[in-house]
């Protein structure tokens, strides 16, 4: 819908499509006392933000007051980088964008892009203030769990002093999303819900989800535990309700505002916690190795990385692309040698070679299949570094882009193993469209 955008015009018959999510808390009076006091501890950083190109509104969607600076008077605000980029086109920042941030009480700030990424969908905004502006209180999180251990996993949070250490996401523990709303006195919204192991079927592994009713209204808005922590940002993929680790958000801005790009370190698989596997599996697995309680078990093998081109970053406002002209050419080679493979025919026995041969011979190209890493193969470590899950993996790879590393890993019919493979980088850019 082709919608006209004035600043600090009214609002309310623009967002017809972005529902509320959960419930305005005030009137939410069957909330646990728990959930409301973690949504209270949070509300004061949570704003609304709409983008626009131009005169032609883009985005509706949160944010979350992460840093102020005094000396300066500037606020950084975190969300998530899909609201910058124009409905439909992925990885782009329109020339004409504005940003608009709305504070709980109505007060309108100019934003200012300080950095993005598309790649991991995170952005910071910079807003102007004299007065004070409260900001959230971040956690990092984990999300190991070890298969027998010694110490209950409770569900719902354990209410003990916070400390240093990260808040374990395990399945059942209770997480809430937070926005708030605009053009209707910019009330909070939460949706409580529990974080689930499931797979959501992105394109982007590391993306998480949770069972909150959410709205786009939540996208770029926190993530919070029992404690009003941030431990996330919220994205929203219909029907489910998704958000990236703020472990994960955490490691992106370092390199950001460090080196101006954020790594992207792939190992040509798709992995799982260990947790997630079918009992079957398990059972086995235990059966013969029972020191090995945590890991990260290897779901699929993929050849995406076959693109016989070099990808060429470039540096645009802090940012990284692909170079567009390369990708087109890397794009229109592959496709060129899988109709070449399609009309190619074995000489020798005069038989068309099958598609699913041709599959498995772009996935042995796969560095990790080079390597010999099997479907089932449970990595348990990255060099000295104990892997017990997707989050640690991605911790020990994130500066290893180019380098070698070894593995260790266990094959239920062979046992411990170790593979040496060099770590490339995402062939693909996810699609975090609205």
């Amino acid at each position: 819908m082709d919608w006209t955008w004035h600043r600090g015009r009214s609002i309310r018959a623009l967002t017809s499509s972005y529902s509320h999510f959960g419930e305005v808390v005030e009137d939410y009076y069957h909330l646990d006392p728990i959930i409301k006091r973690a949504v209270m501890r949070a509300s004061s950083s949570v704003v609304s933000i709409i983008t626009q190109a131009g005169k032609k509104l883009l985005h509706i969607g949160s944010g979350t007051i992460i840093e102020y600076d005094e000396h300066y008077g500037c606020a950084t605000v975190l969300t998530s980088a899909s609201l910058l980029q124009a409905p439909g086109v992925a990885g782009f920042l329109p020339s004409d964008l504005k940003v608009d941030i709305y504070l709980f009480n109505g007060e309108l700030y100019e934003g200012q892009v300080l950095f993005y990424d598309f790649c991991y969908n995170v952005a910071t905004i910079k807003i102007m203030s004299s007065k004070f502006l409260s900001t959230a209180s971040i956690r990092d999180v984990t999300d190991s769990l070890e298969l027998v251990s010694k110490k209950p996993v409770l569900s719902r949070c354990q209410h003990l002093p916070n400390t240093s250490t990260p808040f374990n996401l395990s399945p059942g523990k209770l997480v809430i999303a937070l926005g708030r709303a605009c053009g209707y006195h910019y009330d909070i919204m939460a949706s409580p819900g529990v974080f689930s192991a499931q797979d959501c079927c992105h394109d982007y592994e590391e993306l998480f989800m949770t069972s909150c009713v959410v709205s786009k209204l939540a996208v770029g808005g926190p993530l919070v535990n029992c404690d009003g922590e941030v431990i996330g940002v919220n994205f929203f993929i219909c029907p489910f309700a998704t958000f990236v680790p703020i472990t994960i958000v955490w490691k992106c801005l370092e390199n950001l505002k460090r080196n101006g790009q954020v790594p992207r370190p792939w190992l040509g698989v798709r992995v799982g916690n260990l947790y997630t596997a079918n009992l079957d599996t398990l059972d086995e697995l235990y059966q013969k190795f029972p020191d090995v309680s945590k890991g990260v078990i290897v779901e699929e093998l993929t050849g995406k990385i076959n693109i016989h081109a070099q990808r060429k970053r470039t540096k645009v406002h802090h940012s990284i692309f692909w170079s567009t002209g390369k990708w087109l050419t890397a794009k229109a080679m592959l496709q060129k040698t899988k109709q070449r493979k399609r009309s190619k025919t074995m000489t020798r026995t005069g038989k068309t070679t099958s598609r699913a041969k041709k599959r498995r011979q772009l996935v042995r190209k796969s560095s990790a299949s080079v390597a010999g890493l099997c479907i089932g193969d449970v990595i348990i470590k990255c060099g000295e570094t104990e892997i017990g899950s997707q989050l640690e993996l991605v911790g020990a790879l994130w500066d290893k882009e180019g380098k070698s590393v070894k593995l260790e890993i266990v094959r239920p019919s062979v046992g411990h193993k170790n593979v040496t493979l060099t770590v490339g980088a995402r062939p693909e850019m996810p699609r975090w469209l609205l």
